[in-house]
């Protein structure tokens, strides 16, 4: 059977199949009791007809069988009849005797007889006589079927009244119930562009609608994330590429239009260009940085063991630097675990190692160390360092030291401050002991 698409309806089916299965329930139990009970009452009957009939009239001795009429004044019109019988031969019968009466019985007790398609309660007496004598009392079921006919036929009228209520105030009860998902689902209509991200579903209703719009507006939160996420990207792209490729393009048409330009002035212009290249390289990877950061929350995260990760970092920074000593001086990093952002995390690492190789003299000191429930990651240089007044503003994108020479994007602390945060930690730029800057982090630990 295909149920019916809208909620509403299912919902209704289910209540009106809900009371049609307890009422069936219900009136066949009840139908059963009331046969059972009628039964009781015509062997109850049965029992005191019985004696009075082998009573006889006046309380004297029984006289059944023996009398012309002994007990007809009893029975007649009762619906009941009596007969007797010695051995297999039924000698004498009296009541309402139906015309195709039974056979002797078999045994003594009540039991259920079929005569002329009619159902009767009958009642067996061995009276003790030599000659097998035995009393039979017989009483129609007709008032007890009767009655459970008409029982029956009340409980289907009423049945279907109340599955008519029913249905009636099921779909009456399930309009208002799915109502908050009517809203909702008009509110996620309405979001048709970027610009209707920002704008929440309702959140009301039941607790599973209330679930459900919680984590479509979650969705719509991370969906905006990304959104804003690239639409910087594409912004800020546009404006710090187009310094480094107009410069690129002007090397390269001066190239193109002095084919014999001394081989000095080429060589120059071919090393400006290739410093361009690189640095395009490096802007479109720390923007692609940043975007990944604003939209942190869709990124899958693990547990990382941070003392690993700076080893690594390390390893690939000497590779980048020959010239550069990186020195860690303080590894106490066993179990050093950080549920995060791997990537995000090495993010840190990297461009904490590259700052300081870029703004240094030669020499970088790296400590890693468990402090105060969190985990310490100090990154020192020997270069000229920050002025204080001037280090809040060098967390911002693209911001860079006044007077500085060194190679960069002005990406790399404004990255660092994204991740720490993203991550729950503090990035704190200090001095450092060599002269330069340092370059604290603190992570909380992984339980």
């Amino acid at each position: 059977m295909r149920l019916p698409g809208s909620l509403r309806a299912r919902l209704t089916l289910a209540a009106l199949l809900a009371v049609a299965l307890g009422g069936a329930i219900a009136g066949v139990l009840l139908l059963a009791a009331v046969e059972r009970d009628g039964r009781r009452a015509i062997d109850k009957e049965l029992r005191e007809q019985t004696a009075e009939v082998l009573r006889g009239p006046r309380g004297g001795p029984g006289r059944f069988g023996r009398g012309p009429r002994g007990g007809e004044p009893l029975l007649r019109g009762s619906g009941t009849f009596v007969q007797v019988s010695y051995g297999d031969e039924v000698v004498a019968r009296q009541g309402d005797v139906p015309d195709a009466a039974p056979a002797p019985p078999d045994r003594e007790g009540f039991s259920t007889v079929d005569i002329e398609g009619r159902s009767w309660r009958s009642l067996t007496i061995l009276l003790g006589d030599p000659a097998d004598t035995r009393f039979q009392a017989f009483s129609t079921l007709a008032p007890v079927e009767e009655r459970v006919a008409s029982i029956r036929r009340l409980i289907l009228l009423i049945g279907l009244l109340a599955l008519a209520l029913t249905g009636l105030a099921a779909w009456v009860f399930s309009t208002l119930t799915v109502r908050p998902l009517a809203r909702l689902q008009a509110g996620a209509a309405r979001v048709t562009s970027a610009e209707d991200l920002s704008t929440p579903l309702p959140d009301e209703g039941p607790d599973e609608v209330r679930s459900l719009a919680g984590a479509l507006n979650g969705m719509l939160a991370r969906l905006q994330a990304s959104t804003a996420a690239t639409r910087r990207f594409a912004a800020d792209a546009g404006h710090e590429l187009r310094t480094p490729l107009t410069g690129l393009r002007a090397n390269l048409d001066t190239l193109a239009r002095n084919p014999d330009l001394p081989e000095a002035e080429r060589a120059a212009l071919l090393r400006e260009s290739s410093a361009e290249q690189d640095r395009i390289v490096h802007l479109l990877e720390g923007l692609q940085a940043l975007a990944r950061g604003e939209a942190a929350e869709a990124l899958p995260r693990e547990d990382v063991e941070l003392g690993d990760l700076v080893d690594a970092a390390i390893y690939g920074a000497r590779r980048r630097h020959p010239g550069v000593s990186y020195e860690l001086r303080e590894h106490d990093a066993e179990g050093a675990a950080v549920h995060g952002w791997a990537n995000g995390l090495r993010l840190v690492v990297d461009n904490l190692l590259e700052n300081a190789a870029l703004h240094g003299s030669g020499r970088v000191d790296v400590d890693l160390a468990r402090e105060d429930g969190r985990w310490l990651l100090r990154v020192a240089d020997d270069g000229p360092g920050i002025p204080e007044a001037e280090r809040e503003r060098l967390l911002e994108p693209f911001a860079r030291g006044r007077g500085t020479t060194a190679q960069g994007t002005g990406l790399g602390l404004a990255i660092v401050a994204q991740q720490v945060g993203l991550h729950g930690g503090e990035l704190r730029l200090a001095d450092s002991s060599l002269g330069g800057l340092a370059a604290e982090v603190r992570l909380p630990a992984r339980a």
